[in-house]
């Protein structure tokens, strides 16, 4: 497991998507030992729970938290498959964004016309090996 930390801000934009019941999705670009590998996380509204959901892609455990900042702390410290071959300790590197091809298709286009409403990007943050 990769466990990143970070610090993520939603703009205004993204809390409304989410409040409206819009899926946002984050993908973790990570090279590590020369592998080149895509992680992604889901953040969602369930109204009828009146709860925000966190979801790794392709895990079935859904994290809840009862208000929008709950979420937003849990993403400080995320972890992430990385399903190194062998026992390798090797340096890499991770960059987080929003994957603005998953918005519904009428977010799309004000999504890459507006984008600092949407834009959600990161330096390439490194580690070495030890």
């Amino acid at each position: 497991m990769l466990e990143v930390t970070q610090r993520i801000e939603l703009s205004e934009t993204m809390h409304a998507a989410l409040d409206h019941g819009i899926a946002l999705r984050l993908v973790y670009r990570i090279d590590a030992c020369g592998h080149l590998r895509q992680r992604a996380l889901w953040l969602r509204h369930a109204p009828l729970k009146r709860q925000y959901e966190l979801q790794r892609e392709g895990d079935a455990e859904i994290r809840g938290f009862a208000r929008l900042p709950l979420l937003a702390a849990a993403l400080d410290r995320v972890r992430l498959p990385l399903d190194l071959p062998g026992d390798e300790h090797c340096a890499g590197s991770v960059q987080v964004r929003l994957d603005q091809a998953a918005l519904p298709t009428p977010l799309r286009f004000p999504a890459f016309v507006e984008p600092a409403q949407w834009r959600l990007s990161s330096a390439r943050f490194a580690w070495e090996a030890r």
